[in-house]
């Protein structure tokens, strides 16, 4: 069998590697990969064993491989320098890894809430598994699980510091990356053993494909991953693979805009919280109170720079930060008023798509801030996103006065 990745394009911009890394594998004359939807392959007239796709290509049965699985994974091998394995979610994904590396004691920080509910669930398999905080001692700890950046805030955590002390107290550290894709972050590059991506979110791009990906270092990793795969059935299916594909030969010029953009938002929307503060030296006209006095707080990476002990942020994000961020309100009713106002962006939960999103976390996830709005950037023009914000807290302004009235 062929090899899956191709080190032909290694060196080559992230926006080539996307379009031309599985180009190896192209058996047909289709510019487009076709979409392969049978469940099984007819054998070589010479062997069973003999390659029966092309020279270098074997296939038997979907489930232990697909000509579009193949694919996928060898786009996403060069894009994530490593190996990539394909799962049919995130969540399974993650789970995938905790039961190849078999954890008694893991070191777990803020993170999305279903990565917990699938560490619940392998704690039922093996009883007896620890979970302790991030910034708690590693003593015995043999797996530090790291998300960066962080949902739903989209701050970022600096990776090469925990895989310091994860690689001290003799842990791997694995860095969930979904909110930051390539070319946004590379988390080998700052000393993760294992990176994780729910390919549903930026990977797919569309909000039409539920995947899932774990990047190892090293080829045999991968393929003990593929063949426990192979046994449970857990691989993505040949629809989804071939959309997860069709996303990638975009992926660096989507996350490149929807990142611009998104930083763009966020210092609008700081700035207008700032403009609504009295101070000595400001006192806000009526229209900054308007737009400004309501909201609480904006979390992103973006405003992390200022801050002290942040210096490892340009360098472990140098091409720009993930577009989804927090926006903090006064009151719970004061969030969801904006979630349902908002006109560009849609109320409903999910990040990555081409369309933005607004997400109220407390409807999901119990233990969320009530008054925390996470808002995903998608592909619409800053001045349309920046106008849909101005006339939505406007409305919020006129809604609080005429509540008042009442």
């Amino acid at each position: 069998m062929v090899e899956i990745k191709n080190p032909l394009y290694n060196a080559v911009a992230p926006s080539t590697q996307s379009i031309h890394a599985d180009s190896h594998l192209r058996v047909t004359s289709d510019v487009t990969a076709p979409i392969t939807v049978s469940t099984t392959f007819e054998y070589a007239k010479t062997s069973v064993d003999a390659c029966n796709y092309g020279p270098d290509q074997r296939y038997v049965y979907s489930r232990e491989g697909t000509p579009v699985l193949t694919k996928v994974e060898a786009t996403l091998s060069t894009l994530c320098e490593g190996h990539a394995v394909v799962y049919g979610s995130g969540l399974t994904a993650a789970y995938a890894v905790l039961i190849e590396h078999r954890p008694k004691k893991i070191a777990l920080g803020d993170c999305y809430f279903g990565i917990r509910e699938v560490v619940k669930q392998y704690q039922r398999l093996v009883p007896g598994v620890q979970v302790v905080g991030l910034e708690c001692s590693y003593e015995k700890v043999d797996m530090v699980w790291l998300e960066s950046p962080i949902n739903p805030t989209g701050e970022v955590k600096d990776i090469g510091s925990y895989a310091l002390r994860a690689h001290a107290a003799g842990a791997i550290l694995v860095v969930d990356a979904t909110l930051a894709p390539p070319p946004l972050s590379y988390p080998f590059r700052q000393g993760a053993d294992i990176v994780v991506h729910s390919a549903t979110k930026y990977m797919g791009g569309h909000s039409d494909l539920l995947a899932g990906i774990i990047v190892t270092k090293s080829a045999k990793s991968a393929e003990t991953l593929r063949h426990a795969r192979y046994i449970l059935g857990t691989s993505a299916g040949n629809l989804e693979c071939w959309l997860l594909l069709r996303s990638l030969r975009t992926l660096t010029v989507r996350i490149r805009q929807q990142s611009q953009t998104a930083s763009r938002i966020v210092a609008l929307l700081e700035g207008h919280r700032r403009s609504a503060i009295h101070s000595a030296c400001h006192t806000p006209t009526a229209h900054e109170l308007k737009l400004g006095s309501r909201i609480a707080s904006v979390s992103h990476a973006s405003l992390q720079l200022c801050a002290t002990n942040c210096s490892f942020i340009e360098n472990q994000h140098p091409e720009g930060f993930g577009a989804v961020f927090a926006i903090r309100f006064k009151c719970k009713d004061t969030a969801l008023f904006v979630a349902r106002h908002l006109g560009l962006h849609r109320f409903a939960t999910s990040l990555g798509g081409v369309e933005s999103l607004v997400d109220w976390r407390h409807g999901w996830d119990a233990t969320a801030d009530p008054t925390l709005l996470r808002v995903s950037v998608g592909l619409e023009g800053f001045d349309d996103l920046a106008r849909d914000w101005a006339q939505t807290l406007l409305a919020l302004n006129d809604h609080m006065v005429a509540q008042a009235k009442i």
